[in-house]
């Protein structure tokens, strides 16, 4: 037998038009913010189904290169990937120095290096393949494109407050520029 003690209930106001700023800031009819979140869900849809078409198209790239990987290339792309990886955590955690200079360490970064090989040679692997497609088709990144995507990376980092090294913010865009200019 279940015995109720307390019974609670809420008044909620009525659902009219003048809820919805309140819901969605900027809307003030209820059909424009079911029409605004609508909106947003089919963006967020469509860039999902692209995202995933892309890493498809990539992942199938990768299995077509077969190539020994140069020790030289694998640890300074995972240098790379570590380093961006450094980035994002200190981004999220703001670390202090010492927790900074602790993950920055010879072995922390020795020990991400092999525990990611496989996943550092598949990076690897899919840069190589959307190299050669980018010189095959003559894909050119041009100046303004370099400029701008170097100004958007150095934004973001004065966004979350982080500081940065403008060379190699210019050095990891150069990287990743041919693998964005493959699916534009």
């Amino acid at each position: 037998m279940v015995e109720c003690k307390e019974l609670f209930y809420r008044d909620l106001p009525r659902l009219d038009d003048s809820l919805a700023d309140k819901l969605l800031p900027g809307c003030s009819t209820l059909a424009q913010v079911r029409e605004s979140l609508l909106q947003k869900c089919k963006e967020l849809e469509q860039t999902a189904k692209e995202q995933a078409t892309d890493n498809a198209i990539l992942d199938q790239l990768r299995k077509m290169v077969e190539v020994d990987i140069p020790q030289s290339l694998f640890e300074e792309q995972g240098r790379q990937l570590y380093g961006a990886k450094l980035l994002e955590i200190q981004a999220r955690m703001n670390l202090n120095e010492q927790q900074l200079a602790s993950l920055s360490s010879p072995t922390a970064v020795n020990e991400y290096l092999e525990h990611e090989k496989e996943n550092i040679v598949e990076v690897i692997k899919q840069n190589l393949a959307v190299g050669d497609i980018f010189e095959r088709e003559n894909l050119q990144f041009s100046t303004d494109e370099l400029i701008k995507e170097v100004h958007n990376s150095i934004e973001e980092f004065k966004h979350h407050k982080q500081e940065y090294d403008e060379e190699r913010v210019k050095e990891q865009v150069c990287v990743f520029c041919p693998t964005l200019k493959c699916f534009c």
